[in-house]
C-alpha cells in the first residue's frame, strides 16, 4: 500500500472544501425552487430511466428507504408522478413523471445549463478545456477508487479490441456452451462479430483475473451496438455487470450517440434485468428459430440517450 503524506491529505481536503462551496453557490442559484437538491436529483433519475423504481432510486442516490418513500409520497400527492405495475413482476412498480413534473424538471435543467454557461463564459477557451479535462481526470481516478472499494474490480477500457479478441471469444464460447448447450456454429458466429467496426471494449478484472467484458460496435453516427457482455460466475452479485454497462453508456454519452441497441436471447434473465434497470426496452422480437443447436427467441433492446 502506498501511504499518503500529510501534504497530499491536506491538499485533498482543501480542494474538497473549495469545491463544496462552488457546488453550494451553483445549487443555490440554479435550484431557486420549492424543491430541495435531493428532490431535484430524484426527478432527474426518474426522467432519465424508463423503468425507474423506488429501490433503484435508493441504490443510485445512496438514500434511506424511508426518505425516498416520503419524497415519492409527496410527489404523488402533488400529481408529479404516476406508477405502473410491471407485467413480469406484480410486486414491482415503475415510476414515471407526469407532464406537470416534466415541465418543472425541464425548467430546472434550463436554469442549471444557463448558470454553468454563465460560469464558463468568464473563462477563455483554453481555460475551459483545461477545466473540463481536469474534471474528467478527477472523475476517472475517483471512480476507479470507488470501484475498488466496492468489489475489488477494475474496469479498463484502453485496449486495442484485437488484443482482447481471443480472450472475449473464448469466454463467450465457454459460457454459452456450458450453460446453454450451444454447438460449434456459435464459435463461427463469434469470430464473425469481430469483423465489424469495433470502437471499444471494456474488461473487468478482479486482482488481475478476468471478471467480465463488454464491447461497443458503431452502427452509424447516431447509434452504437452493445456486444460481448458477460460476467464471470464468481463475481456475480458484486455489481460487475452494472459497472460494465455504466462504463459503456458513459462513453456513448461523451461521444454524443443518440441510442444504444443490443441483441440478446429471451433465456437470459439476469442480463435482461440489468438491461431493464438501465432503461433498455424491447424493440423487436423474432419468432423462435434453431440457432447454434438450440431453439431460441432473439430480442433487440433499444435505449434512447436523448
Amino acid at each position: 500500500m502506498i501511504e499518503s503524506n500529510c501534504e497530499n491529505v491536506s491538499g485533498f481536503r482543501q480542494f474538497n472544501r473549495f469545491y463544496t462551496k462552488v457546488l453550494g453557490l451553483l445549487n443555490q442559484e440554479i435550484y431557486d425552487s420549492p424543491f430541495s437538491l435531493t428532490e431535484t436529483r430524484i426527478l432527474f433519475e426518474i426522467n432519465s430511466k424508463n423503468n425507474c423504481t423506488a429501490k433503484l432510486l435508493q441504490e443510485e442516490l445512496a438514500l434511506d428507504r424511508g426518505y425516498v418513500s416520503r419524497i415519492l409520497k409527496r410527489f404523488d400527492e402533488q400529481n408529479m408522478i404516476y406508477k405502473e405495475k410491471s407485467e413480469e413482476d406484480g410486486r414491482t412498480y415503475f415510476i414515471h413523471l407526469t407532464e406537470k413534473a416534466k415541465n418543472i424538471y425541464y425548467d430546472l435543467e434550463d436554469k442549471a445549463n444557463e448558470q454553468v454557461r454563465f460560469f464558463l463564459e468568464n473563462l477563455d477557451s483554453n481555460k475551459q478545456q483545461t477545466l473540463i479535462k481536469s474534471m474528467h481526470t478527477i472523475e476517472k481516478i475517483l471512480s476507479q477508487q470507488i470501484n475498488q472499494k466496492e468489489c475489488d474490480v477494475y474496469i479498463k477500457g484502453d485496449y486495442n479490441p484485437e488484443d482482447k479478441k481471443e480472450l472475449i471469444i473464448e469466454k463467450q464460447r465457454a459460457f454459452y456452451t456450458d450453460n446453454y448447450g450451444f454447438d460449434e456454429t456459435f464459435l463461427d458466429y463469434l469470430h464473425e462479430t469481430f469483423d465489424t467496426e469495433i470502437e471499444k471494449v471494456w474488461i473487468a478484472e478482479n486482482h488481475g483475473e478476468f471478471a467480465g467484458s463488454i464491447g461497443l460496435v458503431k452502427e452509424n453516427e447516431k447509434t452504437a451496438m452493445l456486444r460481448w457482455f458477460i460476467v464471470e460466475d464468481y463475481t456475480r452479485g458484486k455489481g460487475v455487470g452494472t459497472q460494465l454497462i455504466q462504463s459503456l453508456l458513459n462513453y456513448c454519452k461523451e461521444q454524443q450517440y443518440e441510442r444504444v441497441i443490443l441483441w440478446t436471447i429471451s433465456s437470459l434473465p439476469i442480463a435482461r434485468r440489468l438491461y431493464k434497470k438501465f432503461g433498455f426496452e424491447i424493440a423487436e422480437m423474432k419468432e423462435e428459430q434453431l440457432l447454434w443447436g438450440q431453439k431460441l427467441i432473439e430480442e433487440r433492446w433499444d435505449l434512447e440517450l436523448r
